[in-house]
């Protein structure tokens, strides 16, 4: 019996080579790729609405689906929307001392619509990594999400997917996600495999030419880049980037990014998010990897507004200083920032903090932050705007109480910036000075009087993290993304599985309906057509038609997603063993390192 598995693993291998040198030499004698088959969908993959790789984009925008026709919401008024949002300006303490710097936070708050109204249907590019390092679990995975944001998603909302190796390829158009597109949807996704290497900027350069020459257009916007590996090409964010600035794509939207385990190249995942304001999502579980897919998606469902911008000055104070200046603060001159947000998410809050000086010439007993924010509102389709004035007392001697809501706020913001100067230094090599950055900033938060909060202990453990993460080869392996992430975590509030204080109202919702293997109540299922009648089946069944597959066939599908499952288990045991090891046998070396500086030292005082 082991002898038969031997010999299948190795024909099974044998194939496999011979694909590879089938494909190499196809690339060679046709480099750009224009008649190449696309990898994992078969010829008879010829529906109208799919597309093949063979085609060239302009081809694919022909068969891409209209999309309805979004109405505008009735039952609620841009009044009311406007009047749901709420803006305050809190200093640390009220008065506020002369000749100080005083931190203070911005605070915005989108109350949850209680009305039920349609929410903007959505255009979603999923931009998915099929090399060779993705084959098995990886790309299985992928698939599983692929299918769950087909679940969470409406059949006004519409999914494009391409895949890239060293070439990218489309393989679907434009696809409204209705009932009767799934089929082809689903089929185009489990025929997926990984081939071939990496070329990320090619995937990005295809998913945004598509978004720039839609024939049709939802209201909401957004990109998944899915990868596992180090880009072949160096220097993809750079082209990607050149791509945005020679395209001009005048819509709103948002590149979401999903780095697979320790191999893929964290700083390029994370510019590229950075890009378009979207959040970098470091997969360090595979087996998590549908929690990440449904918190981001999650926040694409549940847009308030576009194209906010709000304006911070004053006439009165200095503004020296905003936590994630060119990420989500940029600086217009000493007393004026300005914040950009593609989008502002309902039932969402956002703190934005930042540093002022009120210099000891001033006369006066109040100084005065003028705040005006301004966007689109999507369910009115309507600009909006909305202006405020903050005054805050001013005192040469007495100081007020501390506000625990920015003290939390600012702590945590402290946290994703140091977290950020250690990452750079260690990047330098400078691993024992990003050690002691981090650690100073622990020793910060601990000294905290709201340090038993929540966010506080969270933000405390992720700083405990990043210090171990920053030691030689641990940093290399995955310390890097690590501490990217957890930087984005803390200074720009991105959505992370590790903090629900950061979640929506959606978010928290869906993933709750995740983990139930339940997802009928999503806002997706608010729309009529959604994909509620199948979310009540146990996870394992939930792709299985029972009316089309004969009994043999679904008996053995079961079998096999049980034995994948039992395996995936295994695998993540097998992970979780081998980073153990890593970071004993890291220890170990530390240490002797350390006895041995001691050891010279001692010789040298003897001396």
């Amino acid at each position: 019996m082991l002898q038969e598995e031997v010999q299948k693993k190795v024909r099974f291998e044998d194939e496999e080579e011979e694909q590879e040198k089938k494909s190499d030499e196809e690339l060679i004698r046709n480099p750009n790729n224009q008649k190449c088959p696309i990898i994992g969908v078969n010829d008879q993959f010829l529906d109208p609405y799919a597309v093949k790789t063979s085609l060239k984009e302009e081809e694919a925008l022909e068969l891409e689906n209209e999309i309805v026709q979004y109405t505008i919401s009735e039952g609620i008024t841009a009044e009311e929307l406007i009047q749901n949002l709420e803006i305050k300006l809190y200093p640390e303490r009220e008065p506020i001392k002369k000749n100080n710097i005083v931190p203070a936070v911005l605070s915005l708050k989108t109350k949850k619509i209680q009305t039920k109204i349609n929410r903007p249907p959505i255009d979603l590019v999923c931009v998915v990594d099929v090399s060779g390092s993705m084959i098995g679990r990886k790309i299985n995975l992928v698939k599983d999400s692929l299918r769950y944001l087909m679940k969470i998603l409406g059949p006004e909302d519409r999914i494009c997917i391409i895949v890239f190796t060293t070439v990218a390829h489309i393989v679907t158009s434009f696809i409204r996600n209705t009932q009767e597109n799934k089929p082809l949807l689903k089929k185009a996704i489990l025929e997926l495999k990984g081939l071939a290497s990496t070329n990320i900027s090619d995937g990005m350069n295809k998913a945004l030419w598509m978004l720039k020459n839609r024939k049709y257009k939802n209201p909401v916007s957004c990109i998944f880049l899915l990868s596992d590996g180090q880009d072949d090409y160096k220097g993809a964010e750079q082209r990607v980037f050149d791509q945005l600035e020679i395209l001009k794509i005048e819509d709103k939207f948002v590149i979401h990014t999903f780095g697979y385990g320790q191999d893929h190249d964290a700083y390029v995942m994370n510019q590229i998010a950075k890009y378009r304001e979207g959040n970098f999502y470091y997969i360090d579980n595979i087996n998590k990897a549908s929690d990440y897919f449904i918190l981001a998606m999650s926040g694409m469902l549940s847009i308030y507004a576009q194209n906010v911008i709000i304006n911070l000055q004053s006439k009165d104070c200095e503004i020296v200083k905003a936590y994630g200046e060119g990420q989500v603060w940029y600086k217009q001159d000493s007393n004026n920032y300005k914040i950009q947000l593609n989008y502002l998410l309902e039932g969402e809050s956002k703190d934005f903090v930042f540093e002022m000086f009120l210099n000891e010439d001033c006369n006066q007993n109040s100084i005065t932050l003028n705040v005006e924010i301004n966007g689109q509102l999507l369910k009115q389709n309507q600009e909006f705007k909305k202006e405020l004035n903050f005054q805050i007392n001013v005192s040469s001697e007495e100081e007020g109480q501390l506000n625990e809501h920015v003290e939390i706020n600012y702590q945590r913001a402290k946290a994703g910036h140091a977290i950020g100067e250690a990452c750079h230094l260690a990047q330098q090599k400078q691993y024992q000075p990003a050690q002691e950055l981090i650690e100073k900033q622990i020793q910060v938060v601990k000294s905290s009087p709201h340090f038993e909060n929540l966010a506080l202990k969270i933000a405390l453990e992720d700083l405990e993290k990043c210090k171990m993460y920053c030691k030689p080869k641990i940093f290399e392996m995955e310390g890097e993304a690590f501490l990217m992430k957890k930087e984005r975590n803390h200074i720009v509030r991105q959505s992370s599985l590790t903090n629900l204080c950061d979640w929506n109202d959606d978010q928290q919702q869906n993933m709750e309906h995740l983990q139930n293997g339940d997802l009928q109540l999503s806002a997706a299922g608010s729309l009529k057509g959604s994909d509620s009648e199948v979310s009540s089946q146990p996870d394992f069944q939930r792709d299985i038609d029972f009316d089309n597959f004969d009994p043999k066939l679904i008996i053995k599908q079961l079998l096999k997603m049980k034995q994948f499952k039992k395996e995936q288990l295994e695998l993540e045991e097998e992970d979780d063993d081998e980073k153990i090891d890593q970071l004993k046998e890291q220890l170990q070396q530390d240490k002797q390192i350390e006895i041995e500086e001691q050891e010279q030292e001692g010789l040298i005082q003897i001396q």
